[in-house]
């Protein structure tokens, strides 16, 4: 699992911290966010940002999978989709990747990948571009040139509402990560949206985006989050993450 290896504390006394006139106080001020914790997981070292990152500042839930793809790159080329901190990349540059490239549309989030890859030594192998996903996808000279692809967007259906326009561009984008995978190689697409999970329309999508693609898949493994993250029977919405290993070809 993730251990909290140090650096930070708690940005200085937390929200109590200070002199008067409480927290509706005419010259009450923000505390500033604490600096960047290091957190170990599966002898990786990643800086985290707990209140200004994505979610918990580290998708804790793709560990499992982070270290299933690992043991398949050794000697591969990986394309890390919405890339944010860099998980799959540095997990995969650890096995022996020859070389790995996340793209991510946020600033900071490439800022912290790159940081990640530097702590951990990886400069060299990981290599990282701030880019909307499907326009890098339409670029010359990434058709067909990655031996391993994950693409891991972020919620595109927050309700069940939602999935007639995400269902579209969950094909959009999937059918164009397709096309980057050279033929015979691996592609871990996910949804962490709970409505795609439980509609169980998330594999039909891959293959009629396999089908636009004019490509063709073999399903290989079917995963969720991490075994820490528990499923409540009276909880249907903490069923939310799909994670399918196809063969591309």
């Amino acid at each position: 699992g993730g251990v909290c290896e140090g650096g930070g504390g708690d940005g200085g006394g937390g929200e109590g911290g200070g002199g008067g006139g409480g927290a509706c106080g005419p010259q009450a001020e923000r505390p500033a966010p604490a600096p960047p914790v290091t957190v170990l997981e599966n002898g990786l070292k990643y800086l985290v940002a707990p209140v200004l990152g994505q979610k918990s500042g580290f998708y804790c839930d793709q560990r499992d999978n982070r270290a299933m793809l690992a043991e398949l790159c050794a000697g591969r080329r990986l394309l890390d989709l919405y890339c944010y901190s860099g998980g799959f990349s540095l997990a995969a540059a650890a096995a022996g990747a020859t070389s790995t490239h996340g793209v991510d549309s946020s600033a900071a989030a490439i800022g912290l990948a790159q940081s990640n890859a530097a702590l951990n030594g990886f400069g060299s192998v990981c290599e990282f571009s701030q880019s909307d996903v499907p326009a890098f996808l339409k670029r010359e000279g990434v058709a067909e040139s990655f031996d391993v692809v994950v693409c891991d967007p972020p919620k595109l259906a927050p309700s069940v509402k939602d999935l007639r326009r995400a269902g579209r561009k969950y094909r959009q984008i999937n059918s164009l990560a397709m096309s980057a995978v050279r033929p015979g190689g691996l592609l871990l697409s996910c949804t962490c949206s709970a409505a795609m999970t439980q509609s169980g329309g998330f594999l039909p999508m891959l293959h009629e985006a396999a089908t636009a693609a004019g490509r063709s898949l073999t399903v290989l493994r079917t995963s969720g989050p991490a075994c820490d993250h528990t499923l409540h029977p009276c909880c249907p919405e903490s069923n939310y993450l799909t994670a399918v290993l196809v063969q591309v070809s």
